[in-house]
């Protein structure tokens, strides 16, 4: 009985920490909010035993699962400012990951967070600093990090830059014709709420995810890239605050079940 009641305060205590935390990152850019499942548990019964007699034992955290519902648009001025409508994830890298023995997968991350920049270099990151991957000019077909020149081979300066609803940079150096600096690549997998958390916006690959498919804006299987625009997180106030408030009342319930208990196993040993 006392392992009954205490289940059922640890599963209330589970699913307020995950609507603390969704609640706590409403105004992350691309979060996505998780869920708790629970799972209920009962006595095994034999072939002797009655059906009907089986009684229960609890509940059980079962897991979190991640929301793949996409986000809101908020408008943010900057060409580099971008959001992925429909499937798929950036696709990015630490600066110092280097190779030695993990395999390609396991040094790429992804990130809905398209709120990118340039460093001193040209090169294009994300807000956690690392690279932003995609595909050269020159028609490429490895990844490869974007830099952007800040002056042309004939010395003209950088004098405006576009990202395209296709994901191709383009970058204008004076008078001269623009020029195409890369194209930014989309990740995608089967199961993409199965990816591994790594804190910060960014996910890594997991077995259950799937295998990742790399792709374009625009492609089939691949979302559309917008630019001067963020994605907000999907997380729904109204709707998390109905759950903490469904959640401290299971554990306000699982509280009286514990003192009527308490108090039934006083009396019962006077």
């Amino acid at each position: 009985m006392f392992d009954t009641i205490k289940s059922g305060m640890a599963t209330s205590m589970f699913e307020i920490s995950v609507v603390s935390n969704n609640i706590a990152n409403a105004g992350t850019n691309a979060f996505r909010k998780s869920s708790a499942s629970f799972s209920d548990l009962y006595t095994g019964a034999s072939a002797e035993s009655v059906s009907r007699l089986s009684l229960g034992v609890g509940s059980v955290v079962e897991t979190s699962r991640q929301s793949a519902e996409q986000g809101g648009l908020i408008e943010q001025d900057g060409v580099l400012n971008l959001a992925l409508v429909g499937n798929g994830m950036f696709v990015s890298t630490a600066s110092d990951a280097s190779t030695g023995d993990k395999p390609p997968s396991e040094l790429l991350s992804f990130t809905r967070d398209g709120e990118f920049s340039l460093d001193k270099n040209g090169v294009l990151r994300t807000s956690t600093n690392d690279l932003v991957l995609g595909y050269d000019g020159l028609g490429g077909k490895e990844l490869a990090q974007l830099e952007v020149p800040f002056q042309s081979v004939n010395g003209s300066q950088l004098t405006a830059l576009e990202i395209g609803d296709s994901g191709i940079i383009s970058a204008t150096y004076g008078s001269e014709e623009p020029k195409m600096i890369g194209q930014i690549a989309i990740g995608a997998f089967p199961n993409g709420t199965a990816l591994r958390q790594l804190g910060m916006g960014r996910f890594q690959a997991s077995e259950e995810a799937g295998e990742l498919m790399l792709g374009v804006s625009g492609q089939d299987g691949f979302g559309n890239i917008q630019t001067g625009v963020l994605e907000a997180s999907n997380v729904n106030l109204t709707k998390e605050l109905t759950s903490m408030i469904r959640a401290q009342q299971q554990f306000s319930g699982s509280s009286r079940m514990l003192q009527a208990y308490s108090d039934m196993i006083e009396k019962l040993i006077r």
